[in-house]
């Protein structure tokens, strides 16, 4: 989750990533920071800090910081619950949905899996399976890795990406430079339809989930409706398939 909106990494320099990187594993610490305690703590100049935080679309860094102290108190006060799991979370045509994915996974020369953090297990999970009932497939799940060059002499490439948030910006990053790629279409399971991960799809599953969050970025949303849908996702391949 990027806890200060979109950020186009692309357009961050060094320092600046440096800085942002700081600034989010250190979200709670912020409504206690001058600007010249991050730039300490961060080994840069407080021009810098000052740059990003503009960059990143505040006016001053009086802004910035009433504005993360409110989301952390936000974060704070919201109520907890007990994961649960029920078939109403999916839309009505959710079977249909999974049909159609079905079909594209079989008419697909590969597969391929990505997402970061648990999503990124996930990924791998949903990958294992499917190889196990005959599908050239893989989990990508290192963001750093040249997807685009691994698939440059292939065709027919289906890219799934797994979010929660549908705004993680490694994620972002990898499809927006597949986005333009003839051979490749991306479909995306997320909560999120209305995301940037969701937009840069060309079909996008969807479920309704309530999203539990510890200190901000240790996310405890539960995984169990993209595993239910990338289970019944195999099943329905291996049954096309025989």
């Amino acid at each position: 989750m990027s806890f200060f909106g979109k950020v186009d990494f692309q357009k961050l320099t060094y320092t600046e990533r440096t800085i942002y990187t700081y600034l989010k594993d250190n979200v709670e610490k912020i409504p206690y920071l001058h600007v010249r305690d991050i730039a300490l703590q961060a080994h840069v100049g407080s021009s810098s800090v000052m740059r990003l935080i503009h960059k990143i679309g505040y006016d001053s860094y009086t802004d910035f910081k009433a504005d993360v102290t409110r989301k952390v108190k936000l974060e704070k006060e919201k109520p907890t619950s007990p994961t649960s799991f029920s078939l109403d979370i999916f839309p009505a045509d959710v079977n249909q949905q999974l049909e159609e994915l079905a079909r594209l996974i079989l008419e697909s020369d590969n597969v391929i899996f990505t997402g970061v953090g648990s999503s990124g297990l996930i990924c791998d999970y949903a990958a294992r399976r499917l190889a196990g009932v005959g599908i050239n497939t893989f989990s990508f799940s290192d963001v750093t890795y040249p997807i685009s060059s691994k698939l440059r002499n292939t065709t027919n490439n289906l890219v799934i990406a797994l979010s929660i948030s549908g705004e993680t910006n490694e994620i972002v990053e990898v499809l927006s430079s597949l986005r333009t790629n003839k051979d490749v279409q991306i479909m995306s399971i997320t909560p999120k339809r209305h995301s940037t991960i969701a937009e840069l799809s060309d079909s996008v599953i969807s479920y309704r989930i309530i999203e539990r969050r510890v200190a901000t970025h240790f996310d405890l949303t539960s995984q169990l409706p993209t595993v239910y849908l990338t289970e019944q996702l195999a099943d329905l391949v291996y049954e096309m398939s025989h």
